[in-house]
Order: C-alpha cells, then structure tokens, then sequence
C-alpha cells in the first residue's frame, strides 16, 4: 500500500503544484528562451534528477533532526549541503560515463540545482513520509518539464501570432504564463481573485 501515497503525491506535485507558473518564474532566461524541445527535456530530466535524489537525502537528514531544538536552524543549510552533494556526484558521473551528453547536462546542471523550485520541492516534500516525499519529488520534476516545453512551444505559436508590437516577446509570455496560472489556479478548486 506504500505507493498510493507516491502515486498521489506524485500527481498532485504535477497537476496542483504547477511549479514553474505558480512559484518558480525565476527560471533562468536560457530556460525562457530554449532553442528546442529536446533541449527542455534534458533540462527537465537533469532537474527531475536533481529533486528527486536530494529530495531523499534531505528526507534522511530530516528524519535524523526530528526531536532536536535546533532543528528549524540547521535543516536550510544541510538541505544545501545534501544538494551540493548530488550536484558533485551528478557532475562527476556524467563527466565520466556519459561524455557525449556532458556538455549540454553540465550546461543544465546548475541552472536546474540552484533553483528555487528545487529548494520549494525540498521543503513541500520533507512534510510527508518517505515515499510521499518521493512521489512529490518526482512529480514536481515531470510538472517542471512539462511547464518548461508549454513555455517554448508557446513563445513558437506566439511568435507567430500577430501580437501588437509593444507587447512581443516577454510581456505576451508573462501575460500567457498568468492566464495559465489561473486557469491552473482553477483546476485545484479555487475561485478567481476578484
């Protein structure tokens, strides 16, 4: 019975989270601006890579500072750390095993590990028991690529929409990302700010 928490932590992170529209807009402008979907997939595999190995590591190190006073002071910086580890090894790994993909992986690495939806899916995910800290991990991972190749296909379609001139480029896209993230916003059940 261990994986229906997966399974609907999972989905909720993909579904409800919505974490690039609703939390993490602070993407970095080469993930704004990719220049294919193949691209986006390896930045959302990279990144689904990334959250869901530190989100384990940051499971165990909050499972060993449960009961402690200090708890609440030291879990930002060990988050950190569990995250630089991952960082390293993921680093070296690709480096060594896989050096064909190395250069575009080391070009995600870090704009996908110091992100503030890695961090936001460390915190959300430390709240559950294991397997639901798992679930929620990787669905935020599979949400986050998802949300990263709605972005490059509609600046595609918008791009080649008649869009006043004044609003081409980033503010159709920040006007596009809004409405999604209210219609998004409206799946989960909530009624439209008036």
């Amino acid at each position: 019975m261990e994986q229906i928490p997966f399974l609907a932590a999972m989905i909720t992170a993909i579904v409800v989270e919505n974490t690039v529209f609703a939390r993490s807009l602070g993407m970095t402008r080469p993930v704004l601006y990719l220049n294919s979907a193949k691209t986006g997939m390896i930045y959302g595999a990279v990144f689904t890579w990334m959250v869901t190995v530190s989100a384990s590591l940051a499971s165990l190190v909050n499972w060993a500072l449960l009961g402690t006073s200090f708890a609440r002071y030291v879990r930002p910086v060990a988050f950190l750390v569990c995250v630089g580890i991952v960082y390293v090894i993921t680093t070296f790994i690709s480096g060594t095993y896989l050096p064909k993909t190395f250069r575009q992986i080391r070009r995600a690495l870090p704009l996908t590990t110091f992100n503030t939806a890695l961090f936001g899916a460390l915190y959300m995910s430390i709240q559950q028991d294991f397997a639901s800290s798992m679930g929620y991990a990787f669905g935020t991972g599979i949400g986050y690529t998802a949300a990263i190749l709605i972005l490059y296909f509609a600046q595609k379609r918008l791009a080649a929409s008649p869009v006043p001139r004044s609003f081409r480029g980033m503010p159709i896209l920040l006007v596009y990302i809004g409405l999604l993230s209210l219609a998004l916003y409206g799946l989960i059940g909530h009624a439209p700010p008036t």
